[in-house]
């Protein structure tokens, strides 16, 4: 066999300019801009460890050049897989400006795609709790027990979604009429067949 099938992260690299990053993985995980630097699994949870690469940055203050000024762990809730809860650890840069004058002595590397400050989970997997409530009929519950975390955090993190989206008028723009189904939910009919509007409420059962 002359190429490798396994992952070729450990292994060490003829030439320095090569990246020492796994496609293979950071296709399976699938975030932009970052990669795949070590995944291990801890009592049924799988632990991803992704860093974005290095880069140079300006403060954003001032602009002079910054820094490095080492990494800080931040850890995720991500979406499930292969049936199994996921903790996304990602590994942020921080910087510190060379600008004495600089107000900003220091600053860490942001990504809202991934996730906002503060936030216990990933964009991705709010996204994926919503359309499991508006789909699939999920339970707060039983999505917090996929996720291998609380009732609370999941409310928390998809709470001001749902509540930006219900604030939305322009959802019922094609719709004609409106009708409940059950307590915790409303449901509409458009003039387009097979178009219907579905919003849950959170449910602890």
């Amino acid at each position: 066999m002359l190429e490798p099938t396994a992952c070729d992260r450990p292994r060490p690299r003829p030439r320095p300019e090569r990246s020492c990053y796994c496609d293979r993985c950071d296709l399976l995980v699938g975030l932009e801009g970052f990669h795949v630097i070590d995944v291990s699994q801890d009592a049924g949870t799988v632990r991803v460890v992704v860093e974005t690469p290095g880069q140079q940055t300006g403060c954003r203050a001032c602009g002079v050049i910054a820094h490095s000024h080492g990494r800080r762990e931040v850890r995720l809730v991500d979406v499930p897989c292969f049936g199994r809860p996921v903790e996304l650890v990602w590994r942020k840069r921080t910087w510190r400006c060379g600008e004495e004058r600089c107000s900003t002595k220091s600053f860490t590397e942001q990504h809202p795609d991934l996730a906002g400050p503060r936030a216990l989970l990933t964009v991705r997997a709010c996204w994926w709790a919503i359309a499991q409530l508006r789909g699939e009929h999920a339970s707060i519950a039983g999505l917090a027990r996929q996720l291998g975390t609380t009732w609370r955090t999941v409310w928390r993190s998809i709470q001001p979604l749902l509540e930006s989206m219900a604030a939305d008028e322009g959802r019922f723009a094609d719709v004609s009429s409106l009708g409940g189904d059950e307590p915790m939910s409303t449901s509409g009919t458009t003039s387009r067949p097979g178009r219907s509007i579905r919003v849950a409420a959170g449910r602890r059962s």
